[in-house]
Parts: structure tokens; C-alpha cells; sequence
């Protein structure tokens, strides 16, 4: 769900919109929260001004420069469904630098829906001279998601989400795949673009074997 921040002063209306990556939920599950949720709470944010996130990362994130952000790395084997061995994986981006609002995460199962809560213990920080655990959950700067789109013996990233309402997908036979924007406000007519962003996902957990994720 992107929330939109004009870059006019006035900071008018809030956007909001959810990008759907397959048409179908799967299974037939019963599932306790599906897109027409997500509709309706895009709706109830679009009809109220737009407010800044309340929570903002440590100082020390916001401080770090842009090679000591990108030694900060997400461990893969800690990979949202991998140890249950399903076909799709999510790994998540750190907060820092310029990715300083975060994303909400959720994954939707049979059982309902389960907030993903940011764990320090999940990253990587390389060279950095942190104290991450004493953050708290601060939560994530987007996250992206890996299928055997080529191979069975490696899970490409075939879709990834962070900034802004902007994305990247990688389709079969591509390498690097299309950097596109879920959303786009007031791009012509002098006014002042708006900038949505995707404020909050819900992932719904994939059946073993299967061959499409909704988000």
C-alpha cells in the first residue's frame, strides 16, 4: 500500500493504491485477510491528508554513507519460508541512508495475518560499527523475492521492491528484468510531482510447489 508525500509544500492528497503480483490467492485456502482488505484501507488512507512516518531509523543509519549502507546485507539462509523449503524465498533491505522510511511487512496465511518483525540478528553489517539490537524492531526498507526462474539449482530474484512505489521484475529469459513505478502523480503541468510510496505489503504464503506469489 503506497502513501503518497507531494513534493509541493501543501502536501495535499494521499495516494494509495496495492500492487497485486497474481490475480488469484491459490489454493482455495480460507484465508482471513485478502485484497479487497487492502483496498479498503488504501481508500480510508487516501481520504485523510498525508502524514509523515512517525518512526525514523537510528541516527547511526541515517549517518552511514553509501559504501558502508551497502555493506549491510540480509543472510540469506534467514530467507522468509526457506527452511520450510517452499518454491519462493523474500529477503529484506535494511533501513539507511536514503532509505529512511520504513515498510510494514506481513505474510498472510491459513492461520491469518503475522507482522514479519525486523531482527537485527537477520543482517549482515559488515565493517560497520553498530549496536542494531538495541533498536528494537524499526522494521524494513523493501524487500525482494527469489524463485528457480532459470534453474532449479538457483532462485533468481525475480522481483524486488524498495523506494519510493518503484520496482523491479525479472521475467523468464532476462537478466536484469524492468524497473517500472507502481504509481505516478502530477508528472506534467508544473504543479509539483507527488511521490507515492508502498508504505506496507501483505505476502501471502505459497503452496509447496507453486508457481505464483501474491503480494
Amino acid at each position: 500500500m503506497p502513501s503518497s508525500a507531494p513534493t509541493t509544500p501543501t502536501r495535499a492528497a494521499t495516494a494509495c493504491a496495492a500492487l497485486l503480483l497474481s490475480a488469484l490467492l491459490g489454493s482455495g485456502a480460507a484465508v482471513a485477510f485478502d485484497f479487497e482488505e487492502v483496498a479498503k484501507r488504501a481508500q480510508a488512507k487516501a481520504e485523510k491528508p498525508y502524514r509523515e512516518p512517525d518512526q525514523k531509523p537510528p541516527k547511526a543509519l541515517a549517518a552511514l554513507t553509501y559504501d558502508q549502507y551497502r555493506d549491510i546485507r540480509f543472510r540469506p539462509d534467514r530467507a522468509l519460508w526457506r527452511s520450510e523449503k517452499l518454491p519462493f524465498e523474500v529477503m529484506f533491505f535494511h533501513l539507511g541512508k536514503f532509505q529512511t522510511d520504513p515498510v510494514m511487512i506481513n505474510e498472510v496465511t491459513a492461520q491469518g495475518v503475522r507482522h514479519v518483525r525486523y531482527r537485527a540478528t537477520e543482517f549482515d553489517y559488515g565493517k560497520n560499527k553498530l549496536s542494531p539490537r538495541a533498536w528494537g524492531d524499526i522494521g524494513f526498507a523493501g524487500f525482494r523475492v527469489h524463485y528457480p526462474l532459470h534453474s532449479e539449482e538457483y532462485k533468481d530474484e525475480v522481483v524486488v521492491f524498495l523506494g519510493a512505489s518503484y520496482f523491479r521484475a525479472l521475467g523468464a529469459e532476462q537478466r536484469y528484468g524492468l524497473s517500472a513505478r507502481g504509481l505516478a502523480l502530477d508528472t506534467v503541468g508544473g504543479g509539483g510531482e507527488e511521490l507515492p510510496r508502498f508504505s506496507e505489503f501483505w505476502l501471502v504464503k505459497p503452496e509447496p510447489g507453486a508457481e505464483t506469489l501474491t503480494a
